[in-house]
């Protein structure tokens, strides 16, 4: 369902650095390691994308593969495959590691990766195991504003063996009708990013732009009954419309690299060098892990 959210922020991750203010990765690095970045779920094969890294400030800053290295990958310390790189254009300008396997809950993955040129660098995470969805509904939705309100709650048992940490991310989505100027209808698929706000209390709260991140701090091996609003869009002129509420059960490195992303964009361009946090060894980059539950509402 979500798969395009996934490519969208791989392609965010990855242009972090052609940014202008300066952050700071780690300066023990030494200038050549490889960037190792993928965000990996239990729907999707594994896919990794392995990049050049460049100092902050050079000129020449594209992203660019790296197409020959070795990329090993590892479920729970045995080794699995040699990745194969695809490229993601005709050009073979780009492309990312590819993987036939699916990764499962619970389960840790390693990538190592092997290239001359660079530093051999390794990178694990793990897939955490779901949250118990309980019930979920719709409360309330607005559609006489040009700005309608949804309010919704859902009620979810958290792990409580293991500190997690959780992301909501709300879609509306349908098909828009339009009508050309000689009469013609046609109807054309719009999917938007919606903000949710919390109306029950959550602790370290983060925003990754129109998505909010939270821990289980308060409410560890309890049930949450987590309520929220968000702004949808009017309803008038759309066949169908659809409302998607995302829970995403996250790894320790999913939150902190957008803890510390969320700390650099509200940062000042005055202020000290930001640390952007990198589970990467002898390398850059982000390896991280989720799981996610979809709850679905239509409302045309």
């Amino acid at each position: 369902m979500r798969a395009e959210y996934s490519i969208l922020w791989l392609i965010a991750l990855l242009l972090i650095s052609s940014c202008q203010k300066d952050f700071n990765i780690d300066p023990q690095k030494t200038g050549n390691e490889l960037v190792i970045n993928s965000l990996f779920n239990d729907y999707y094969p594994m896919t990794v994308y392995v990049t050049r890294s460049f100092p902050i400030g050079a000129t020449n800053n594209y992203m660019t593969a790296i197409p020959d290295a070795r990329v090993e990958l590892y479920e729970d310390n045995i080794f699995k495959e040699v990745m194969h790189y695809v490229p993601s254009d005709t050009q073979a300008a780009f492309g990312a590691y590819l993987s036939d396997l699916i990764p499962k809950q619970g389960k840790s993955y390693t990538v190592k990766t092997f290239d001359a040129s660079y530093l051999n660098a390794t990178t694990t995470d793990q897939i955490p195991m779901s949250a118990q969805l309980i019930t979920y509904d719709l409360q309330q939705y607005q559609d006489t504003a040009l700005h309608p309100t949804a309010n919704m709650y859902m009620v979810f048992k958290d792990d409580p063996a293991v500190q997690n940490y959780y992301r909501i991310n709300v879609w509306i989505s349908g098909m828009r009708m339009y009508i050309s100027s000689q009469g013609d209808t046609s109807y054309a698929f719009e999917n938007y990013a919606i903000e949710p706000f919390p109306q029950s209390p959550l602790n370290d709260t983060v925003r990754d732009g129109n998505f909010l991140l939270f821990s289980d701090r308060g409410f560890n091996g309890q049930e949450k009954n987590l309520q929220l609003s968000f702004n949808t869009i009017n309803r008038t002129g759309f066949k169908t419309l659809n409302v998607y509420v995302e829970l995403h059960t996250v790894s320790k490195a999913h939150y902190q690299y957008f803890k510390t992303l969320n700390f650099y964009r509200t940062t000042g361009w005055s202020a000290e060098p930001v640390f952007i946090y990198s589970n990467v060894n002898n390398g850059l980059g982000d390896f991280v892990a989720e799981h996610w539950q979809t709850m679905t509402f239509a409302v045309r």
